[in-house]
């Protein structure tokens, strides 16, 4: 491997002032170096020394060899280093990631190494937005053994009479915020088991960014109307002061803004037992 070096001795328990970049590479004599063993800095030193002697001293013995024979050597590093099992389990994990590998490996075939990375890059990039714009979400629902269970936002889907919780698998931004809104009109929809909490859980919730407050200052109003208290709960410092921030804290109201899930049940377990001492 052929590199940039620039190096500084530093005194022990100090931080380095340099480090190093690769400014051009050969596969081949790393796949040698690997399939030597060599996996240490001082493996890839050796290396270079060795390259250094050939072309220094070696170079017109060389000038005889065949060009097909370095050729065909070439080629059988080359060909090792084609991961088949490591894409069979790819393949079989991650199916959008089996497609991105053959993608950025039929561009460094036919375009070239610079041109396969770039756009591995963006298309990875390009995963995780998809990933953000449509999260996972869905009410939780009691489950075996005490634990919660992820089911579709359907309408009219509860965890309790008279509760849901609705969870949001990544930050609110432009992106999806309808999403969002969408799906907390649709649990919050008239229905036999009618719902007076929305209690979003916001464990994956880490900011909100102002298309998404704009979303929930239009929303709460709309809850309201329909009977339901929109809540908050998972709520860290971060979230919290994005809220504060958007001014929201003071639209929600900051008593129905909980740090655990299990604090905001407490508190409609409460309000439900007061509800009905009143009709009482």
């Amino acid at each position: 491997m052929k590199t940039a070096i620039l190096s500084v001795f530093q005194p022990p328990m100090q931080p380095p002032l340099s480090g190093t970049f690769v400014v051009n590479g050969s596969p081949t004599q790393t796949a040698m170096v690997e399939g030597s063993g060599g996996s240490s800095q001082l493996a890839q030193v050796s290396t270079a020394v060795v390259v250094a002697c050939v072309l220094l001293f070696l170079t017109k013995p060389l000038q005889y060899l065949p060009r097909c024979v370095l050729g065909s050597i070439v080629f059988f590093i080359a060909v090792r280093l084609i991961d088949i099992k490591g894409l069979k389990d790819i393949r079989s994990e991650s199916q959008g990631e089996f497609a991105l590998a053959l993608v950025t490996a039929a561009i460094v075939v036919f375009v070239g190494v610079e041109q396969g990375i770039l756009v591995a890059m963006v298309l990875s990039l390009l995963r995780v937005v998809k990933h953000s714009y449509r999260p996972q979400t869905g009410v939780l629902v009691g489950g075996e053994h005490e634990t919660w269970r992820l089911t579709p936002t359907d309408e009219g889907k509860v965890t309790e009479p008279g509760l849901a919780i609705y969870r949001f698998g990544a930050s609110l931004f432009y992106a999806n915020a309808g999403q969002f809104s969408q799906e907390a009109r649709l649990i919050a929809r008239p229905s036999p088991s009618k719902i007076r909490w929305l209690v979003v859980d916001a464990e994956a919730i880490t900011n909100v960014d102002y298309t998404a407050a704009r979303m929930l200052r239009q929303l709460q109003p709309y809850l309201l109307r329909q009977g339901v208290q929109l809540v908050f709960a998972r709520v860290d410092a971060s979230l919290q002061a994005d809220l504060d921030r958007h001014r929201l804290l003071e639209l929600i109201g900051s008593q129905f803004i909980f740090p655990r899930l299990y604090t905001a049940l407490a508190a409609f377990a409460r309000e439900e037992k007061s509800a009905a001492q009143v009709q009482r």
